[in-house]
């Protein structure tokens, strides 16, 4: 803003000096009219392009003071966290969105009930072949299982629990993922395999929002060529039974009050899957942050 006075002080400067400057020769009278109205046209032009020049520094420099004033309303929502989005043209670091890698190994064995690993844990066996499952979590959340968003002043919590898990069975292609949404995702990512507890009661039977297919590299070597598929899914459970919420609005269902964000792929005739749990409330303050852990699901064999 400071400079935009001064160049704006300087046009005036200019305007002034170029308005009272003497005339040092006097001419003929003819000579003299003609020049008098060039000079009046002349000084015109230099009139307005002043005058337009300083018009802009005056629009220009309140834009400038506003905008920076509400970069913060642009980037977070009132409650403090991420806008979705708002990271786009920005790096992550400016955002304080840096993410931190969690790995865990699964052993390829042949089980009747699935290996499961909760934010981390579990899944101390191994064999001579194994799978590497890899998800980032935002460096800001706390460690597990608070998952604290420390950049939120009230420190809330922004993910119920992360799950990865091996269903049993031997899978030699991608078609039972490709008929995820006509067979069920419960049933094509093998829900029931899955102890009781580790993931919502209802989730069977909840309804799917979205889903998608997308192409990852098959390994983290440099010179790999081949893609592997992962199969996304967006669930929205509801509970058992309807509370006294304001949300109950009596028309024969329950609210929503869990999310679960899927990621499934086969590799070495196995099928891998990552769940993201969290709550309504969670992902009302983090589902920008949720999908991107569940973006980050990547497995190998290792």
């Amino acid at each position: 803003m400071f400079r935009g006075i001064q160049f704006a002080v300087l046009i005036v400067s200019l305007k002034q000096a170029i308005s009272f400057a003497p005339s040092t020769t006097r001419q003929p009278m003819s000579t003299r009219l003609y020049n008098t109205q060039e000079n009046l046209i002349g000084q015109e032009r230099r009139n307005f392009l002043a005058t337009m020049l300083i018009a802009s520094c005056s629009i220009l420099t309140p834009q400038i003071a506003t905008a920076e004033e509400d970069l913060t309303s642009q980037l977070f929502n009132a409650d403090g966290s991420l806008k979705e989005g708002a990271m786009n043209g920005l790096s992550a670091k400016e955002l304080e969105a840096k993410d931190k890698a969690v790995d865990v190994v699964f052993p390829i064995t042949s089980n009747d009930a699935a290996i499961v690993s909760v934010d981390g844990e579990g899944v101390a066996e191994k064999s001579d072949q194994n799978i590497k499952a890899t998800y980032n979590v935002p460096e800001k959340w706390t460690a597990a299982p608070d998952y604290l968003d420390t950049l939120l002043s009230s420190r809330e919590r922004a993910c119920d629990r992360i799950t990865v898990y091996q269903v049993p069975g031997t899978f030699k292609d991608f078609s039972i993922l490709e008929k995820a949404t006509t067979i069920g995702v419960a049933k094509a990512l093998g829900f029931a395999s899955v102890a009781k507890g580790v993931l919502p009661k209802t989730l069977p039977s909840a309804d799917i929002v979205s889903g998608k297919k997308t192409s990852k590299s098959a390994s983290t070597k440099e010179d790999e060529t081949e893609k592997r598929k992962y199969y996304e899914f967006d669930m929205a459970v509801a509970p058992d039974t309807c509370g006294s919420s304001a949300e109950n609005l009596g028309l024969g269902f329950c609210p929503y009050d869990t999310i679960v964000l899927l990621s499934a792929t086969i590799v070495e005739q196995k099928m891998m899957v990552l769940a993201v749990t969290c709550t309504k409330d969670e992902w009302k303050r983090s589902n920008a942050d949720l999908k991107r852990v569940r973006n980050s699901f990547y497995v190998e064999a290792a």
